[in-house]
């Protein structure tokens, strides 16, 4: 059995996170999003022994079923509801059938994550709940860093999984970012506390799986400490994105929407700004205009950088998602090719801010 000191020692730390971050305030409802696997079982368990000293007003459970892996996730929702029941708290469940949803956007993990958050935010909804929690830990950082380095990222992905998200009222917090997986499935075996593993973790056909099992462990023999070195490496990227993504929304008051459906920017809003921060106002023309930020490519980015500079109006660049960029007389137009042939001149007076 692990000894007391141990288990305060991984609390404590825990604690700590917390408080270094701001993640959670006095009084606040936290939604616990539990799967049954080890991670979310022990943030489940240290929230709980954790509330008085946190000073909450309510821990209560959310698990959604995918309806992935047939009976096996169906197990998994009874287990995280019978854990619920022994700690007394209260569990939101909701059961939904991914298989039988088709997209040509979104891969399955994709897809499962978007239904999985849009249950936390209709599950925080319905308890008025301003803080979820998830078990996100020191290693699911590390590989989802390392990831988008061999595919290929901007700033904004490789500063990570962000231990504090804010999304209107609500906060997305991870508590155990600071943890390495293997010390949190130490600490549950040696106390006896039972926990689900998910298969489609053992299986080679996902990314992330490769990247746990064999590249991190292979990279590891040249310095033992690789996931905390990437760790560390996102949080001083993101002071670096913070500072730009401040200096960013200074500069939105520029974008605006053309009666077409379209968006743009006057070139005398963005050619001033450094390239850093005109990749990022890039990023949101093209969001609100519906494309693909996910699939942008360096290519794009340069193309888009030469639209900037090039002096000839009426040169475009094709985006993901089915967007068209186009330099006019005074502005940087984004929307459907269809609607091309309509676009003139930067026209400030007649377009709605998007600023705000």
């Amino acid at each position: 059995m692990i000894v007391k000191r141990d288990r305060q020692n991984l609390t404590e730390r825990v604690l700590k996170t917390v408080r270094n971050y701001g993640m959670i305030k006095p009084g606040s409802i936290v939604l616990a999003a539990v799967s049954g696997g080890p991670d979310s079982v022990f943030l489940l368990h240290t929230l709980n022994a954790l509330k008085r000293k946190l000073k909450l007003k309510e821990l209560i459970v959310c698990n959604l079923d995918h309806g992935l892996r047939g009976a096996e996730s169906a197990e998994d929702s009874l287990f995280v509801g019978r854990l619920a029941k022994e700690l007394g708290l209260k569990i939101i469940y909701k059961n939904i059938d991914l298989l039988k949803e088709r997209s040509k956007e979104l891969s399955p993990e994709e897809m499962a994550r978007e239904a999985r958050y849009n249950f936390f935010r209709d599950a925080a909804k319905e308890t008025k709940a301003d803080i979820i929690a998830t078990g996100h830990t020191l290693d699911d950082q590390a590989e989802t860093i390392l990831m988008r380095i061999i595919k290929g990222s901007s700033l904004k992905g490789i500063v990570g999984i962000s231990p504090v998200r804010e999304e209107r009222s609500l906060s997305f917090v991870r508590p155990l970012i600071e943890l390495e997986k293997e010390e949190i499935i130490r600490y549950l075996d040696g106390d006896g506390i039972p926990y689900r593993i998910d298969s489609s973790n053992l299986s080679s056909k996902y990314f992330r799986n490769l990247v746990r099992k064999e590249v991190i462990p292979f990279l590891e023999r040249y310095n033992p400490r690789l996931k905390r070195v990437l760790f560390n490496l996102a949080e001083h990227l993101r002071e670096d994105f913070e500072f730009i993504a401040g200096e960013k929304a200074k500069s939105r008051s520029g974008i605006s929407a053309r009666p077409d459906g379209s968006v743009e920017i006057c070139l005398k809003d963005i050619v001033v700004q450094p390239k850093a921060l005109q990749k990022e106002v890039l990023r949101d023309l093209l969001e609100k205009a519906g494309g693909s930020v996910k699939k942008l490519s360096f290519r794009h980015w340069k193309e888009m950088e030469g639209l900037i500079r090039d002096r000839h109006k009426g040169n475009s660049v094709d985006l993901p998602g089915g967007v068209r960029i186009m330099r006019t007389d005074k502005a940087l137009v984004l929307g459907r090719p269809s609607l091309c042939s309509g676009w003139g001149q930067c026209e400030i007076d007649s377009v709605r801010d998007l600023g705000t």
